[in-house]
């Protein structure tokens, strides 16, 4: 996760907030899974949702890069067999 320091606004807070929440998560629920109830139980506006998504992608990337790459598929399409 990323450990930047953010400077003390509000909107740096909530989003520090819910990093910490996507990250003490239990450890059978994902990190899909914890966005993806947040997402419903927080309150609707539309900061939380950006920031909501953002963290989403951005760990998405990082699993991504983590994830082998397949040099024997092409990139978009699917394996043949």
């Amino acid at each position: 996760m990323r450990t930047t320091n953010l400077p003390r606004t509000p909107e740096a807070e909530r989003e520090q907030a819910l990093r910490w929440l996507i990250q003490n998560r239990r450890s059978d629920v994902s990190i899909e899974q914890a966005i993806r109830l947040l997402i419903p139980v927080l309150p609707r506006d539309r900061q939380t949702l950006v920031i909501l998504r953002h963290i989403e992608e951005e760990l998405a990337a990082e699993s991504a890069a983590k994830a082998p790459f397949n040099w024997r598929t092409s990139l978009g399409l699917p394996p043949r067999g």
